[in-house]
């Protein structure tokens, strides 16, 4: 059994702080590196469809000094929510649930949905679809006179002054505008109200109308985190702001009425009330989005359903096999942190999968008591090949193209990701695609790569991401296991950040062993979580946030809630 890095005695090993890390040019373990080499490295990335996009860096540039600068707070933003946070938030006012592919795009920057909020243009198409969605939702709820009556909670008269309706906007515009209304607003939307009670002749038709009205508003599509000026002069989140925030970050949808008493009592303007009421939301079943949510972003699980694979080779590669490739990585991040409490280190060494009939059957497992819409948590063997999220049908598939699977897509996300050493895109000049070995001389996938490496300029990008790849090449585009590519035997050797590891499952342990990668894990998750890409100013945050990540056993519970208690997550700057 390998044994974990960090266990070993202080004395034996020097634990890098985060400065040190991004500032050291160590080859595979430092978080400069694709800076160290960016204007050496010119390679392809392999496959015709193996282009998943340059990597964005966004300030990330060694320091000269040896301890990170004072933290500055990021400037103050108004967030666009996301596609799944305008379906949450829908769903959990309205009951209905939106098809999210039929509504604008979200925007990627640093690879997170959530820090593209902050720059994404909503189209006039766009508006036309968020509407849409909205008429649906409300439509479905005042069509039924039973569910009308509960929502409304009073009987709305016309009148131009309807108490009944005045107080059902200011109840819902408080949880869907995550603040109290101003009475102007409450005017506005009151007669809205009125107007189309007296056009339709009806005062359900006023109250629906106002419904939309207060949902189709940027008050609700946006959400602002400007701060206010504190007792010592700085700009802190207001108490509805935090409020707004924590819930989109544990519960990515909106707070619920304690959270927002919560906010108008000021308990939020207090690190004790802040985790205090973020354990609450943790402790509440929607809390595992607080994981799960990242875990989608994070392992960018939204492009599983975007990889079309060649149907005569992939027949079962349909929509619900994808979806529930996605419920399985989801899954497993989510009961490693809530049902087991491990160490998110056992991520890439787990033996537990989600699955479904569809899924349970490209894993090779018992499909007793499955079905298609029945997903349970099952065990792979314990000396099988398949170990961790990067044993798992949902990495694999997305990291390939229509008819196998890419070594370097594979590893560059590992470069990427896990290790936080970005490799850069290739220049416009350089041809994407491997050659084809003639028919009568197949090769293997590796073969075929080592002489693409043979090329100067693809030497360098692909020495960096291939070896980390090619131990996954005993699973195909869809990541169902094989021995062999092209009727020849597969060679699963590669290496882990200059270690040896002779396949994916030994991949998997060596991961699951690396300092590196948990220190890359706090990075990553504050970037998500403070909805910016990570800067110099942010080195002493992570710095402290890495060894609380460390001292907990690696909880991303625990993680969750030090991101969010820390001055960062509550602070902002001045806009520019």
């Amino acid at each position: 059994m390998r044994r974990h890095p960090l266990a070993l005695p202080e004395s034996k090993m020097k634990k890098p702080s985060w400065h040190e890390l991004r500032s050291s040019r160590r080859a595979g373990a430092l978080c400069a590196l694709a800076l160290a080499f960016a204007a050496a490295c010119t390679g392809a990335l392999g496959d015709p469809a193996d282009d998943a996009g340059g990597s964005s860096a966004g300030n990330d540039g060694p320091s000269t000094g040896s301890d990170p600068p004072p933290f500055q707070p990021a400037a103050g933003m108004l967030r666009r929510l996301t596609r799944t946070q305008f379906r949450n938030a829908v769903r959990d006012v309205f009951g209905v649930d939106v098809n999210i592919n039929e509504l604008d795009a979200d925007s990627w920057n640093g690879n997170f949905a959530v820090i593209g909020a902050a720059t994404v243009v909503t189209s006039e198409r766009g508006v036309e679809q968020y509407h849409a969605a909205i008429e649906d939702a409300v439509n479905a709820v005042f069509e039924d006179a039973a569910k009308r009556a509960q929502f409304i909670g009073c009987t709305p008269s016309g009148a131009q002054d309807d108490a009944c309706v005045r107080g059902f906007i200011q109840a819902l515009g408080l949880r869907a505008w995550r603040r109290p209304l101003e009475t102007a607003e409450v005017d506005r939307l009151a007669a809205v109200a009125t107007n189309a009670a007296t056009e339709l002749g009806s005062a359900v038709e006023g109250a629906r109308w106002a419904t939309v009205a207060l949902f189709s508003s940027p008050n609700f599509l946006y959400r602002p985190e400007l701060g206010a000026p504190s007792a010592d002069g700085s700009l802190r989140l207001t108490g509805y702001e935090m409020a707004s925030r924590l819930a989109f970050l544990v519960w990515n949808s909106l707070p619920d009425k304690e959270l927002l008493d919560q906010a108008a009592s000021g308990m939020l303007g207090t690190v004790e009330g802040v985790r205090a009421a973020a354990t609450r939301l943790l402790d509440a079943p929607a809390g595992r989005e607080a994981v799960g949510a990242f875990a989608e972003e994070y392992m960018r699980l939204d492009r599983i359903g975007t990889q079309a694979k060649d149907p005569a080779l992939f027949p079962e590669y349909d929509a619900a096999l994808q979806a529930a490739m996605v419920r399985d990585m989801r899954g497993t991040w989510e009961v490693l942190a809530f049902d087991d409490q491990a160490s998110a280190l056992d991520l890439f060494s787990t033996t537990q999968v989600v699955v479904n009939t569809e899924l349970a059957q490209l894993y090779g497992l018992d499909t007793t008591g499955l079905s298609s819409s029945t997903f349970e948590v099952r065990s792979l063997p314990a000396d099988g090949p398949r170990v961790g999220i990067l044993g798992k049908a949902g990495f694999l598939s997305q990291f390939a193209n229509q008819k196998e699977g890419s070594p370097t897509l594979r590893g560059k996300f590992m470069r990427d990701a896990l290790m936080c050493t970005p490799i850069p895109p290739p220049p416009g000049d350089i041809a994407l695609e491997l050659p084809e070995p003639p028919a009568d001389r197949p090769l293997t996938k590796r073969q075929r790569l080592e002489i693409h490496r043979s090329e100067p300029a693809c030497a360098g990008c692909h020495g960096f991401m291939d070896p980390l790849g090619l131990p996954l090449e005993t699973f195909d585009a869809i990541g169902r296991y094989r021995t062999t590519d092209h009727g020849l035997p597969i060679d699963p050797s590669g290496d882990f950040n200059g270690e040896p590891v002779a396949d994916a499952r030994e991949l998997g342990m060596t991961v699951s062993a690396s300092a590196a990668v948990a220190q890359c894990l706090v990075r990553k998750y504050y970037a998500y979580a403070a909805g910016h890409e990570e800067r110099d100013v942010d080195g002493s945050v992570l710095d402290t946030l890495a060894a609380s990540f460390e001292a907990s056993g690696f909880k991303l519970r625990e993680l969750v809630l030090d991101v969010i208690t820390s001055e960062a997550f509550s602070s902002v700057a001045p806009q520019p």
